[in-house]
């Protein structure tokens, strides 16, 4: 078989052999990206850290519109929960408002 020819299914074969639960856990990079940018940022907010904390929580949030908008449906997993346009505006909203917040919000005296 070459590399172009990939194996089809359908559903008159029944159902797909399930796959191992580490394939099951890679496929989900997309989402394991934001989470662990949302943790590190949460990290700095509970150091007393805020204003650096909640602007990378924002960029985690404008990096998974990124990935949504960029990745094929069958690769972004559980990060893609509605039509692609509608996760694309609600991630680069709320991204986009966290840091432009971080941004105008006055240093500490």
């Amino acid at each position: 078989m070459t590399r172009e020819e990939k194996p089809t299914w359908s559903v008159d074969q029944g159902p797909r052999a399930p796959r191992p639960w580490y394939q099951l856990v890679l496929g989900q990079w997309p989402l394991a990206v934001v989470l662990v940018g949302i943790t590190i940022g949460m990290g700095w907010v509970a150091l007393s850290h805020w204003k650096r904390g909640t602007f990378v929580i924002g960029v985690a949030f404008a990096v998974g519109a990124l990935l949504r908008a960029v990745l094929p449906t069958d690769r972004i997993g559980l990060l893609g929960v509605r039509r692609r346009w509608v996760d694309v505006v609600c991630l680069g909203l709320l991204g986009a408002g966290i840091i432009l917040l971080v941004l105008i919000v006055p240093p500490q005296p």
